[in-house]
């Protein structure tokens, strides 16, 4: 009975320590872009929300990524 009792516990902790995929953080960021348009008040404030999941890098860190180019 205490073999029984041990490989049940050993199961337990087995399973609990396997490998569980985090699902990641969610991020949320709201950019305010002052704008100038012409009808009064004239400078408002426009927002663009970005919402992404943050998760484990797959990408190789030795191998050499692009270059970031700027776009508006």
């Amino acid at each position: 009975m205490l073999s029984a009792a041990i490989f049940f516990i050993s199961f337990l902790a087995l399973r609990a320590s396997a490998g569980v995929v985090d699902a990641g953080a969610v991020v949320t960021v709201e950019r305010v872009y002052h704008t100038i348009i012409d009808q009064s008040p004239f400078l408002v404030d426009r927002t663009t929300t970005i919402v992404w999941t943050q998760g484990p890098s797959i990408v190789d860190t030795e191998t050499p990524t692009a270059t970031p180019t700027a776009s508006v």
